[in-house]
């Protein structure tokens, strides 16, 4: 199931997604899938995992671009994990107007 060789089970699944969301639909997909196919949901989710997991350096160097110059380096490409300007500069603590947020 893994590429990582670490050993998954449904609850270490959704403890590694980033965020709350993620966790609430991976919990109700696997709730309401046939038994047949789970095998199948448990490994997207954790193809889905390993993927962000590899792509977090360069996620945070982008963020670290955006919050000093406001924009995505020229160099940018979007992957599995696409982050817009607008996610990034939130991300990096500040609105879409350039002010702090409230």
């Amino acid at each position: 199931m893994s590429s990582s060789g670490r050993s998954w089970t449904v609850d270490g699944i959704a403890h590694a997604l980033p965020h709350s969301e993620l966790r609430a639909t991976f919990m109700r997909e696997i709730t309401f899938t046939d038994v047949h196919d789970v095998p199948a949901v448990l490994d997207r989710w954790v193809t889905f995992i390993e993927t962000f997991e590899a792509d977090r350096e360069r996620v945070e160097d982008l963020r670290t671009a955006v919050r000093g110059s406001g924009h995505l380096p020229s160099s940018y490409r979007a992957g599995l994990i696409d982050l817009s300007a607008e996610e990034l500069r939130s991300a990096a603590g500040g609105d879409s107007r350039g002010r702090g947020a409230a």
